[in-house]
């Protein structure tokens, strides 16, 4: 499978060309539909293939879940070092993590988040099952819990029975970029920076005399708010992708660029990255964003005031 990192450090004659036909090769192997329906799941809930992930807390599992989920701790799927906050675990960790859950080599993975507090920790899950390379069988329910509950779908306390899974590594992607490669490229007309944090958080706070100005951005990057990713009235579902699309192109991100995504830890940042992947757009996560950014002093465009939509 082509990485498109790998084309992003090409000789600069080739690299447009190159990139642009391996975007398109790319959108090919990766079918738009990660997001699935509450009415999807129930048609498919007994599919003899379908592992259908909870995730959530062992107290609210036991409790109530859709039939047939088995838990998984989101937490489980990112790691703490001693400089950065929730990274990428070893891929022989993610692997055990869903061997123990019953997730064999041609499962097709399912997840739902039980409350809106977990979306975006789901999100990092299916980061880190696509780092893995299932990326190909790994679906979303759009609404998790909640929106199951909504429709009135079947509910029950009774924990799943399964098998320990057989599955295997597989070729590990490269969707995780480090600090030095985002800064090499963040001027490339053939890529978009995008910031996944409120838009306070993106501007960040101008100071005054008693308090100093704090925050801001990476320099060059465009802001695409995971809070806008989902909807006012029901914020535990996504928006439709029409409107995603728009959302896309209003923060310059084009199907036919590396979009590199960024938050303050790799979380937030991880529900932008679902929805590109849901859409066919070439994503890229920096998972140490701009905590360590920061903290690598590279160059950030301090506060600003918040521009008047009105004005």
């Amino acid at each position: 499978m082509f990485y498109l990192w790998k084309c992003l450090f090409m000789p600069a004659g080739l690299l447009l060309a190159f990139m642009l036909t391996a975007c398109s090769e790319d959108k090919e192997s990766v079918a738009p539909g990660i997001l699935v329906s509450t009415e999807w799941l129930q048609d498919h809930l007994n599919d003899s293939n379908v592992v259908l992930l909870h995730s959530g807390s062992a107290g609210l599992y036991d409790t109530i879940h859709i039939p047939g989920a088995r838990l998984i701790i989101p937490a489980r799927f990112t790691v703490n070092t001693d400089s950065n906050r929730n990274e990428m675990p070893h891929s022989d960790s993610i692997v055990e993590l869903l061997r123990k859950v019953g997730v064999d080599n041609d499962s097709k993975i399912v997840l739902y988040h039980e409350k809106i507090s977990l979306l975006n920790r789901t999100a990092r899950v299916f980061v880190a099952l696509d780092y893995l390379g299932l990326g190909e069988q790994i679906l979303v329910l759009d609404g998790g819990l909640s929106a199951w509950l909504e429709e009135g779908y079947e509910t029950t306390d009774v924990l799943a029975d399964f098998s320990r899974g057989n599955l295997e590594p597989q070729d590990l992607k490269e969707l995780i970029i480090s600090a030095d490669e985002l800064d090499q490229q963040r001027w490339n007309d053939q890529v978009v920076v995008i910031d996944a944090r409120s838009a306070e958080e993106y501007y960040g706070t101008l100071g005054t005399l008693e308090e100093p100005s704090e925050g801001g951005h990476i320099e060059g990057a465009y802001s695409l708010s995971y809070l806008n990713i989902t909807t006012d009235e029901s914020p535990y579902l996504f928006r439709s992708d029409v409107e995603l699309k728009e959302l896309f192109r209003e923060a310059e991100m084009d199907p036919g660029k590396v979009t590199l995504i960024y938050c303050n830890s790799g979380i937030k940042g991880s529900l932008n990255y679902l929805v590109a992947r849901h859409l066919a757009y070439p994503a890229l996560l920096y998972d140490g964003s701009f905590e360590e950014w920061e903290e690598l002093d590279l160059p950030a465009t301090r506060p600003v005031a918040i521009p008047d939509k009105n004005e």
